[in-house]
C-alpha cells in the first residue's frame, strides 16, 4: 500500500512542480522513478497497476479522482495511526492531506 501512495504522490508532486515550473503539467515516469526510489521496470509495472485499478492514466501521466481519494484516505489512516502511537508508518512520510 505504501508503495501505490508513494508513486501517487510522485505523480502527484511532479504535476505540481511542472505545472508551476514550465506551465505545461506533463509528468515523465524517469521522475516519478526517483521521487519514489524503484527500479524503473517495477515503476512500468505498478503504474500498469494502478491503470488498472483507475487510480491513473498514463497517457499523459496522471491521476484520477480514485488516485486522489487514495492519496487522501491513506494519508488520513496514517494519520490517526501515528496520534493513536501505533508505529506502523514513519512519521517522516506523513505529508499533510491533498484534496
Amino acid at each position: 500500500m505504501e508503495l501505490y501512495h508513494d508513486i501517487l504522490k510522485g505523480i502527484l508532486d511532479e504535476l505540481a512542480d511542472s505545472e508551476s515550473c514550465s506551465g505545461n503539467g506533463k509528468v515523465k515516469p524517469t521522475r516519478v522513478q526517483l521521487r519514489s526510489n524503484l527500479a524503473y521496470d517495477k515503476l512500468v509495472k505498478y503504474l500498469d497497476e494502478l491503470e488498472t485499478n483507475k487510480m491513473i492514466i498514463k497517457d499523459p501521466l496522471q491521476i484520477t479522482p480514485k488516485g486522489r481519494d487514495f492519496i487522501r484516505d491513506f494519508d488520513r489512516i496514517a494519520s490517526f495511526l501515528i496520534e493513536m502511537g501505533i508505529r506502523y508508518f514513519d512519521s517522516s512520510t506523513v505529508v499533510g492531506l491533498r484534496n
